[in-house]
């Protein structure tokens, strides 16, 4: 009887390329699959008013909706973040193994799939920031500034990468003279931000300190963040990129350095407030290219945990099995298209046409912005809604007789609102299914008649 053959373990290139395509896929699926949701309805409205600045943060990823459109732009930066990592890693070990290795890694890891499929300012961050990492480390000094100067037009946290440069200098004793060269230009790309900060009592630089080290935290909110980078990182990769920031090569200081930056700062701040899980997202580019120096099943263990959470989650976000009480990622990422339908207010309101309704208002600045992306009416916030760059941009103008609407989930239209109006009717109800599953219930109330 012959002896079966001994079974092998897949090489790491073919696993890297089956873990690369299983990424692709589902990126694809999601992008395809799923609502605008409320973060990129909210950055599309910026697109529509194109600044140097706005409230939340830098305008770059405003300027690329402009230009791509909403998934293309995330789709689009998300592989080429994926391809920046491979060259990265290839110049670092000198082999392509290695390089595949690591783009395959990030191609998984959860915080970078979000930026790769939703576009938010942490999309065109990631791809500026690992390119810059990577002209840094190769000293391509003018590469560096274009660079780090666009990290920073895509979000201030950008900054942190020059700290990790520093810091690397710092180490070795050395600066070198081309640095100089790489600050000016970044320091010039980002400087009409700065201005325009300037003309706006410094709105953006003031909300971002607030934001990140503001409110009141502690221990809870520290926890919080361990666990938000269990599942954005990887509960094998998170550890990891631990001990590659504490016991990593030498010779990869800067690498080293880039990871540790956005996980100290942010981790401090989860002591001060509570933060945003994807707010370290950049630590995990430089830790994944650490990885794959490191034993291969290391690299095994972190890629295959990472799959199986994406593919767990894409899954659900497609064709939801299980039921939850509250379930967070299946509304934000469904039922957002039943506001289309507030374009033909008739089909609400009989007798209300479009050109009837002023404006749309709302107690918070993603259900105004979902609103502007389904409707193409003028929106507004009102109700107390936290402040956002709405509270920066003119009110839409109500003439007098003019009609206008309120939505929401759960709030009546506030009284600062219905003083205006002669009449308040409603609320028509929108419900928003997905699947067979309620994950909406939108409010609409028509406002009667703006008094003079």
């Amino acid at each position: 009887m012959a002896e079966p053959l001994p079974t092998r373990a897949p090489s790491p290139v073919t696993l890297s390329l089956v873990v690369l395509a299983v990424s692709a896929g589902v990126r694809l699926a999601l992008a395809l699959g799923t609502d605008i949701y409320f973060d990129e309805a909210y950055y599309w409205q910026w697109a529509q008013h194109l600044d140097w600045g706005y409230y939340d943060h830098p305008p770059l990823v405003a300027w690329l909706i402009a230009a791509l459109g909403i998934r293309l732009t995330a789709l689009l930066c998300g592989a080429g973040t994926v391809a920046a990592v491979w060259g990265l890693a290839r110049d670092v070990y000198g082999n392509r193994e290695a390089a595949w290795r690591a783009a395959a890694l990030w191609s998984v890891v959860p915080a970078g799939m979000l930026a790769g499929v939703w576009s938010t300012p942490d999309t065109p961050l990631l791809l500026c920031w690992v390119l810059a990492l990577w002209a840094l480390y190769r000293e391509r000094w003018v590469l560096a500034g274009l660079a780090c100067g666009l990290a920073l037009l895509s979000k201030y946290p950008g900054v942190l990468l020059a700290a990790a440069f520093v810091a690397a200098c710092v180490r070795a004793r050395r600066l070198p003279a081309g640095a100089w060269l790489t600050a000016l230009l970044g320091v010039l790309l980002f400087l009409p931000v700065v201005l325009w900060n300037a003309r706006h009592e410094w709105v953006g630089f003031a909300f971002q300190l607030k934001h990140g080290l503001g409110g009141t935290g502690g221990w809870r909110t520290f926890g919080e963040f361990l666990a938000g980078q269990l599942a954005l990182g990887g509960p094998v990769l998170f550890p990891l990129t631990v001990v590659y920031v504490l016991r990593g090569p030498r010779e990869q200081f800067l690498l080293r350095a880039a990871a540790a930056a956005p996980l100290l700062l942010f981790g401090y701040a989860s002591i001060r407030t509570r933060g945003e899980a994807n707010w370290p997202a950049a630590a995990y580019l430089s830790a994944c290219v650490g990885l794959a120096g490191m034993r291969p099943g290391w690299f095994r263990a972190a890629a295959l945990v990472n799959v199986a959470g994406v593919l767990a989650v894409g899954s659900h976000l497609l064709f939801p099995l299980l039921r939850f009480e509250r379930d967070v990622p299946l509304a934000r990422t469904h039922g957002w298209s039943v506001l289309s339908q507030l374009a033909e207010p008739s089909r609400l309101f009989p007798g209300l046409e479009r050109e009837d309704v002023a404006g749309v208002y709302s107690p918070s600045y993603q259900l105004a912005s979902e609103v502007a992306w389904y409707t193409r009416l003028p929106t507004s916030t009102a109700g107390g809604a936290r402040y956002s760059q709405y509270d920066l941009w003119p009110r839409p103008v109500v003439a007098p007789g003019q009609d206008a609407l309120w939505l929401t989930e759960d709030k009546p239209p506030p009284e600062e609102l219905t003083a205006r109006f002669t009449s308040v009717e409603g609320p028509v109800e929108l419900p928003a299914d997905f699947q067979g599953r309620r994950v909406h219930t939108f409010s609409v109330w028509r406002l009667r008649d703006a008094k003079p």
